[in-house]
């Protein structure tokens, strides 16, 4: 409809998987291992946030709430460190 073609279910994985490496800054690590690894991360936060949102329209307790910001952002802390450590093995 209206020319668009629909993304397959690998092509919607692979356009999220590079969305999230665009949004933490990883789409230039140079090690291949950490590129698997991150995009493994990637795949694994893809599935887990349909249960966060989830668990925000069913108006979860806040303490639940409260644990899975914690993790959100521990998980955004490991990505500033995985950034900060490529770049002092280019140097």
């Amino acid at each position: 409809m209206f020319g668009k073609q629909k993304e397959t279910k690998e092509e919607k994985q692979a356009r999220k998987e590079q969305e999230l490496l665009e949004r933490y800054g990883l789409q230039e690590l140079s090690d291949p291992q950490d590129v698997a690894s991150v995009r493994k991360i990637a795949q694994e936060l893809t599935g887990t946030g349909l249960m966060e949102t989830g668990m925000a329209l069913s108006m979860g307790s806040a303490a639940d709430q409260v644990k899975v910001s914690y993790l959100r952002a521990l998980v955004e802390q490991n990505f500033i460190i995985i950034r900060q450590l490529d770049r002092i093995s280019k140097k």
